[in-house]
């Protein structure tokens, strides 16, 4: 159930970031050459088909984004539940060398 819903979480991704691009800017953006049209409490127009789509994704996504995040969330398996014993069996004990003590400095200045 998980993989399914992670398949739908991220062709959601790809779709919503794929709209976004394809709609135009209305706020003159950074690309943008000329002033906008629109007024700020004029009409915006009729809703299109791409801003239509985009907050259907962004429904999609977010309902995914949710219930994934509570699936995983009561999922008692943890990834070192899952690694191989061979590989903590591999890893050799380390030694320690034996500690020596330091050697005093050596005293270079003389006293006059």
């Amino acid at each position: 159930m998980i993989t399914f819903l992670a398949v739908i979480h991220i062709i959601a991704c790809l779709g919503l970031v794929a709209l976004v691009l394809i709609q135009d800017s209305k706020g003159g953006g950074v690309f943008t050459s000329s002033a906008s049209s629109n007024s700020v409490l004029g009409a915006t127009g009729a809703t299109t088909l791409a801003q239509t789509m985009t907050k259907a994704i962004a429904a999609i996504f977010a309902l995914t984004c949710i219930t994934l995040s509570i699936m995983s969330a009561r999922s008692e398996k943890s990834v070192v539940d899952t690694a191989p014993m061979a590989a903590a069996s591999a890893v050799a004990p380390v030694e320690t060398a034996p500690s020596t003590p330091a050697a005093p400095p050596a005293a270079t200045e003389q006293k006059k």
